[in-house]
């Protein structure tokens, strides 16, 4: 089975929408089967916005829930898993590709997470979702998390064409 995860770096604008299942990561311009939202920030700006995540299965965390139920939210939502614990610099793109995983895809492409190769954390959303900057370093710690998917086919498309994960780390 196929699947693509969309991020949020700079490169999601080479991804064109094709066959298989899409996992977006928080908010995405392009049409998604499933987000994975793992913080409460992009559900504060759902809140605001309810066609941000209307209607979409989820991917979520323990960690969100309480804000989902504090605003009375949870409800909106069909949740397909919640992370029972946020190891350190986990992120959305790494929930769903363990989901993915789990869920015995064996093709897996990333699509806009430029950190995997870029010296960089900028995403599409910064304008959107309001961040930290005091720590400029995470790409390198959402790098060393990556190491532990080799292996599992993941092509990460830094061209159209893609580079094995393997090849990047």
């Amino acid at each position: 089975m196929k699947a693509h995860v969309l991020g949020n770096g700079p490169s999601i604008d080479i991804y064109t929408p094709g066959d298989g299942f899409v996992l977006g990561c928080n908010i995405q311009k392009h049409p998604i089967d499933v987000a994975a939202v793992m913080d409460m920030k992009p559900f504060m700006k759902y809140c605001g916005n309810r066609d941000v995540f209307q209607g979409k299965a989820i991917i979520t965390s323990e960690y969100a829930m309480p804000y989902l139920r504090d605003h009375e939210i949870d409800h909106e939502f069909t949740i397909l898993h919640k992370v029972p614990y946020l190891e350190k610099y986990m992120t959305s793109g790494h929930a769903a590709v363990d989901w993915l995983i789990d869920h015995e895809y064996k093709e897996i492409h990333l699509w806009g997470f430029d950190s995997i190769w870029a010296d960089t954390q900028e995403t599409k959303t910064d304008d959107m979702i309001e961040r930290s900057r005091a720590q400029f370093d995470l790409y390198i710690h959402w790098r060393q998390r990556w190491q532990k998917y080799k292996g599992f086919g993941i092509i990460v498309h830094n061209t159209l064409e893609g580079t094995r994960l393997e090849e990047l780390l």
